[in-house]
């Protein structure tokens, strides 16, 4: 892997306004939005929770690029974290009830697979999570989500950026997993299964904020704010390519196309940067 492809941003991102926020920040369109809070609220918890994983297993990575790229990834992770947290304020100071609980069951979640699990389920939810997302990433960036004009700067500026990042970092935690518990068909069934594990878990979070957030802004902000049987039924079914497509032996994450756009998208925000390394 080309480790010059894994630059280590130090962004810049102002906090929003709390008195600007709107739920609907992504394109003007609830579920959209809605993921995106989820998502942010996730990775305040999960990228710690991987990169304290990752960070467990480091002394037992023998292949010296492949450590460097670890690291890297763990410092990308950290940036993601950081910056998330500092926007997620933003949206629990909006007062959602039962938003701030259902954040708190997710971090006993991770405390848990620190505290309880072995490397293989660590490493291994980490791959699973890793190599779905990587797609969901591309595919962001494809349709220009963050560049809608209905998008709120702020939100989609922050959120491009962490897209950008996770497909610079695509293929880590998959050679990590591989390098630590084998390739091919022998180490597979568990890698498949915790594919499976690792994506139910970020889609029950998602489902629980949507349904949290949406009830609480219908009358705050209007019937734009409701999730359609027709958007829960896409939510659902969507994602399911990319899940299995996860799950087949032999795939990989550095087997994806990565359109040259990325790359220019990744070129501006090391311009940006307060500083790159």
């Amino acid at each position: 892997m080309d480790l010059h492809a894994i630059p280590v941003r130090r962004m810049g991102f102002a906090r929003p306004d709390p008195a600007m926020f709107h739920p609907l920040y992504i394109g003007g369109n609830s579920a959209l939005s809605y993921t995106h809070s989820a998502m942010g609220l996730y990775a305040e918890h999960m990228e710690p929770f991987l990169v304290k994983s990752v960070r467990r297993v480091m002394d037992r990575i023998t292949d010296a690029p492949l450590r460097d790229s670890v690291d890297r990834f763990c410092r990308q992770e950290a940036q993601h974290y950081q910056h998330h947290t500092d926007f997620n304020k933003v949206i629990l100071g909006h007062g959602y009830p039962g938003l701030a609980e259902r954040v708190q069951r997710l971090k006993a979640d991770f405390d848990g697979f620190l505290a309880e699990r072995d490397d293989a389920f660590r490493i291994g939810f980490a791959e699973g999570f890793e190599s779905y997302t990587t797609q969901s990433a591309l595919h962001a960036l494809k349709v220009g989500w963050y560049d809608n004009e209905f998008t709120l700067e702020p939100w989609g500026q922050l959120f491009k950026w962490h897209m950008v990042e996770e497909i610079e970092h695509r293929a880590v935690a998959h050679d990590l997993y591989q390098h630590l518990f084998g390739t091919g068909l022998a180490s597979w069934p568990h890698r498949a299964a915790m594919c499976g594990v690792a994506q139910r878990h970020i889609h029950r979070f998602i489902g629980d904020v949507m349904n949290l957030m949406s009830a609480v802004d219908i009358p705050r902000h209007g019937p734009r704010c409701r999730i359609t049987p027709k958007a829960r039924f896409w939510m659902a079914v969507a994602p399911m390519g990319m899940r299995l497509r996860t799950m087949r032996p032999g795939y990989s994450p550095a087997d994806l196309e990565v359109p040259a756009f990325v790359g220019h998208f990744g070129a501006d925000f090391s311009r940006r940067a307060d500083a790159v390394s």
